[in-house]
This record gives structure tokens, sequence and C-alpha cells, in this order.
């Protein structure tokens, strides 16, 4: 089968299943519950990033000179790797400051947007 032709199928297929009395279930209840949010807070701890050193090791048979030569060039490197991930933290914080108060405007308009139905219901 082509893949162009698998859609149509994949429907009929369905439809067919339907006249035989397949898929009845009442799904009109079904909803699915919303996860956790993760708090203002834990993002910002998210957004900042620390790389931690001691986790850089490699799991090949005989990895331990393998993750001394990783290190040896980290410390090389070092310079460029805190400006990355300087770099990084930055974007990530301006672009959790940046949501955080898009947020802040949703709701302010989702108030306003309350109050002139309710001011709208009011009137006759």
């Amino acid at each position: 089968m082509r893949p162009e032709d698998a859609l149509p199928a994949a429907r009929e297929a369905a439809a067919a299943a339907r006249e035989r009395g397949e898929y009845r279930q009442d799904l009109s209840g079904f909803a699915i519950a919303p996860t956790d949010r993760v708090s203002v807070e834990q993002l910002m701890e998210w957004a900042v990033v620390e790389p931690d050193v001691a986790n850089m090791r490699s799991t090949r048979r005989g990895g331990a000179p393998i993750t001394f030569v990783k290190r040896l060039m980290l410390r090389g490197l070092q310079q460029h790797f805190n400006e990355l991930t300087m770099l990084q933290a930055r974007y990530n914080l301006h672009l959790l400051v940046r949501l955080t108060e898009l947020e802040d405007r949703v709701g302010v308009l989702e108030a306003e947007n309350a109050a002139l139905r309710d001011s709208a219901a009011d009137t006759p």
C-alpha cells in the first residue's frame, strides 16, 4: 500500500467497523484530567543552566581514559562553555519572564471579558 492510500483505507476500515457495530462506546463523558502545573519558581530554577561536571563520564568499556580526556577538554574550553551556558540561561529566564507577563495579561483580559459579559447579560 502506498502511503497516500493509507488514510482513505483507514477511513474505509473504520466505517466498515462502525457498520458491524464496533465503536459504540459512549465517549461523551470522557475527559483527560489536567496534569499538575509547575510553579513559576520551579520553572525559574530549571531555566538556569548549571551542568554538573561530576556527571561527565563514559559508560564504555575502559571509559576512564575517555572521561579523563573529556574533563581535560572541558577545562581547556571552560570559558567558552561558561559563555554558552550563560547565554542559554539568560535566554531561558527572559523567555520565562515574557511568558509570565503574557499570562498576567491574559488573566486581566479574561477578567475584563467576564465583566463585559456580565454587564451585557444584565442589560435588557
